[in-house]
């Protein structure tokens, strides 16, 4: 078992978090009055420190009956009208939603704190009937306020408005407005209570899940919450992406550990109500990242999460590490990623995969928000243009790929930054033809003795505004096998005119990645289309390959023993290249291949990719010359490589056009054998996917989706033909041979 977070622990933080806050309070209000901006773009701007400290202390008195924490939660709460002395008297004027003055509680992440610390005072008795007609007015007044800019949906700040106004609801049940506050927040909270989030952003996640959870514990007090299918599917879907870092990765709008004190008591609560302790042990993650040592500067906010995550806490359950290794994270339907790893230990190989798209769910949410908010270029809400991206690669402790950052300003940054498809570790496609110039020597313009002519760089060529272009994405397959995991994927853009399968094979004896791209022109057009990989540092680079790997994430050390090899091994009429750009808060390199292109209906662009995870002193170009690609019958319908390691090679290939087999529609199968079989170098198979370990004397092989497999003429595996009837002509019932979903096999040579 592993050590969970004890009582002792938590108190300890809690307690020195509080204390220290309240001996600083004095000051931290000089720092505030001296810092007043008067032209914040979101107006009144009171210090939700104090907020959080006022419910920190309500909570720290539930657990352990001082009753100085009550004290200083009401000195809180009554001194926190006197900040709006501190803004001009016409200030009231800068917005159309203070034509009442300005609320006590502007700030929908505090309001219910607020309300909170007021509702444990009430509930204690420490108020007096003046005490508590002055805090009463300031809730109603602020609740009025809240309900005038309407946001709703299953998302995190609309979840933060109905906690707020049910909370004051419940708080003051014979307000006159009362109704009014209940029946809006009602109608928000419905949209969240055991349903969907619309958002794809680990940081956002967050928010939302603390905020309802909140909700449930403290507003409405029902644990009935835990039984929705969804709540059940949440808690395990944010412990499998659990990352070797300690935290769940940072997609969508996040950075690194964002909003990770909030995933705390999230954790602590589902091991509670699901008595699972592996939940426990992701809590004990975050805690022993951040917290362990105890270090110098506290947070308030984080010790008002670590109370809720005692208070919520089954501390008679213990710790447990997950095991398995590569998965689906959880379906293709809501999560729609992929995990590859081999453990759950701080050294072991990690990958996140998201293919997630804007969905079908909650269309009514979203479209409120895309017409109602300056929002162009993120997915309805907060997530990014990552379709078929690379999220995280890790390896001993080591961040070996990234993704791109929340962003540099509000809205949006410069060229959507850092939300846009071209900041991401994915095929990104763009309308037209690039002009790629010439270099000296070529003959592409009969420019005077073949000079180089310049072209459009490709950042150049990509940037735009960042804003988000609705597509569709399609889980075609995941599998794990004894030598390999793999997954496929697929991009439906359906006004550029192209489809992108992105087929990763993880080789798990190597640590390797295999990556086959392939982009499929599915109307008369030009593309262009560009394979990008971004990183910190370039090390090292031949034809076709970079060394790369990351020191930094803005001001976090993420450096390691470990670099990552980006190999090119097809290179044929591909462009190569290496461009600066600002990403992550910090300069970075994308590194990319290219094509500007016609394609007709059904034509084909492959690129191919290895990920190579090393040690800094192992020779990469040498790694880099044990790939090849392989000789393939029918490329590009079909493609496949080898790498040689020791006395092993590992067969890797793929059909990258499902549908170029099918050759009839009057019966089935429409498919035959012969209209599938590709050639592999020594093997034929019409498998979509076939894998091989060869060794001196054996092979151990797998085919996805075929009907027979051959080693040098020699048949390996080969299923038997059935009657299949009903064919749409009329025809008697004829053989034909169905595929198998997969077979594997161990054979000697």
């Amino acid at each position: 078992m592993e050590q969970p977070v004890s009582k002792q622990e938590y108190m300890n933080y809690i307690i020195a978090a509080a204390d220290e806050a309240w001996d600083n309070l004095e000051a931290s209000r000089k720092k505030w009055y001296e810092s007043i901006d008067l032209n914040y773009v979101f107006g009144y701007n009171p210090p939700p420190n104090e907020l959080y400290l006022a419910a920190l202390c309500v909570n720290i008195y539930e657990i352990n009956k001082d009753e100085k924490y009550l004290d200083r939660a009401k000195s809180l709460l009554q001194y926190y009208d006197k900040y709006r002395d501190a803004y001009p008297d016409d200030f009231y004027k800068t917005k159309a939603e203070y034509s009442n003055g300005l609320p006590v509680l502007p700030n929908i992440f505090s309001f219910g704190k607020y309300v909170h610390a007021y509702y444990k005072l009430k509930k204690y008795n420490r108020l007096t009937k003046k005490e508590d007609a002055e805090l009463r007015e300031d809730i109603a007044h602020s609740a009025d306020y809240l309900i005038n800019f309407q946001e709703w949906g299953a998302m995190n700040r609309a979840m933060l408005r109905a906690e707020a106004m049910l909370y004051a609801a419940k708080a003051l049940p014979d307000h006159p407005n009362q109704p009014k506050w209940h029946t809006l927040g009602q109608a928000i909270i419905n949209d969240n209570w055991g349903q969907w989030e619309i958002e794809d952003a680990s940081g956002y996640n967050a928010i939302w899940l603390y905020s309802l959870l909140g909700y449930a514990s403290h507003v409405k007090e029902d644990e009935s919450l835990y039984r929705t299918p969804i709540m059940n599917y949440y808690f395990e879907y944010f412990l499998q992406l659990m990352s070797p870092a300690g935290i769940i990765p940072d997609f969508g709008d996040a950075n690194w550990g964002h909003s990770w004190n909030r995933y705390l008591p999230f954790f602590e609560k589902g091991a509670a109500v699901y008595n699972d302790p592996r939940l426990r042990w992701a809590a004990a993650q975050y805690f022993r990242k951040y917290l362990d040592p105890m270090p110098e500067r506290k947070s308030v906010f984080t010790a008002l999460c670590l109370s809720d995550a005692y208070l919520w806490a089954d501390f008679d359950l213990g710790a447990e590490r997950p095991t398995g290794g590569s998965r689906e994270v959880l379906e293709d339907m809501i999560g729609k990623k992929v995990i590859f790893r081999n453990g759950w230990q701080p050294n072991s190989t990690y990958l996140l995969y998201n293919y997630r798209d804007e969905g079908d769910g909650g269309w009514l949410y979203r479209e409120y928000l895309r017409t109602s908010i300056p929002v162009e270029e993120e997915k309805m809400h907060h997530g990014h243009a990552d379709e078929n991206s690379v999220v995280l690669l890790m390896k001993n402790n080591s961040v070996l790929l990234h993704d791109g950052g929340y962003r540099d300003y509000m809205p949006s940054g410069p060229y959507g930054q850092f939300r846009a498809d071209y900041f991401h570790n994915r095929i990104a496609v763009r309308d037209g033809k690039i002009a790629l110039g010439q270099r000296e020597g070529q003959y592409r313009y009969a420019s005077p003795n073949r000079e180089a002519v310049p072209g459009q760089s490709m950042l150049d060529f990509f940037r735009n505004s960042g804003a988000y272009r609705p597509v569709r994405t399609q889980k075609i397959d995941f599998l794990e096998l004894k030598h390999f995991d793999m997954t496929r994927t697929r991009v439906i853009d359906d006004n550029l005119g192209y489809q992108s399968d992105r087929i990763i094979t993880y080789v798990k004896e190597l640590d390797w990645f295999v990556i086959f791209d392939v982009v499929k022109f599915t109307k008369d057009t030009y593309l262009t289309l560009a394979n990008l990989w971004h990183t910190r540092q370039i090390h090292a680079q031949g034809p076709g390959w970079y060394v790369t790997s990351y020191d930094s994430l803005n001001n976090v050390d993420v450096a390691g023993d470990e670099h990552l090899l980006i190999h090119f091994p097809y290179r044929e009429r591909l462009e190569e290249g290496v461009e600066s750009l600002q990403r992550y808060y910090q300069q970075e390199q994308a590194i990319y291949q290219m094509i500007g292109r016609h394609g007709y209906p059904g034509d084909l662009q492959t690129f191919v990719t290895v990920l190579v995870p090393h040690g800094k002193e192992e020779d990469a170009k040498k790694l880099a010359s044990q790939i090849e690609m392989l000789d393939v019958d029918s490329f590009p319908e079909a493609v496949g490589l080898t790498i040689k390691s020791g006395e092993k090679k590992y067969v890797i290939a793929a059909k990258l056009d499902l549908q170029a087999e099918i050759v009839r529609d009057w019966r089935r199968p429409k498919y035959t054998y012969d209209s599938g079989k590709t050639r592999y170098g020594d093997y034929e198979t019409d498998a979509y996917n076939l894998f091989a370990v060869e060794t001196a004397d054996k092979i151990h092989y797998a085919m996805i989706g075929a009907v027979k497999i051959k080693y040098k003429d020699r048949v390996l595996h080969e299923q038997f033909p059935a009657d299949f009837g009903l064919n749409f002509d009329g025809s008697p019932d004829q053989p034909g041979v169905g595929k198998l979903r997969y077979w594997e096999q161990e054979v000697s040579k």
